[in-house]
């Protein structure tokens, strides 16, 4: 059976984007994105905090025209990191391994 890894989200960066060179000199963008939900009876924290991490050619635009508050729409894949701390524990993480990052609106395209 084929699973389907595929998710699509909106909402606002928390902070400006971080990016750096990793590995073989590869470009890697990370941000978070805030994803506001209807508050109701059943949800009382109205608000996800979402970890992105983009790649290559679209590290590099979102690095360049994304800051914090910036309105995005993310298209992408669920991963799951695992790592053992010093002390031995596991510990683990989802993040969102973006495809495609539409800019909704940039403030750094707004300044200029």
């Amino acid at each position: 059976m084929i699973n389907i890894d595929f998710v699509l989200f909106d909402g606002n960066l928390t902070q400006d984007p971080e990016a750096r060179i990793v590995g073989d000199n590869k470009r890697l963008t990370t941000f978070s994105v805030a994803i506001n939900h209807p508050s109701g009876k059943e949800d009382r924290d109205g608000v996800s905090y979402i970890p992105v991490e983009t790649w290559g050619k679209l590290a590099e635009n979102c690095a360049k025209y994304l800051v914090k508050g910036s309105r995005v729409t993310v298209e992408g894949a669920l991963r799951q990191e695992r790592w053992q701390d010093d002390q031995g524990k596991n510990h683990s993480r989802i993040k969102i391994l973006a495809r495609n990052v539409r800019f909704e609106n940039s403030k750094k395209q707004e300044a200029a």
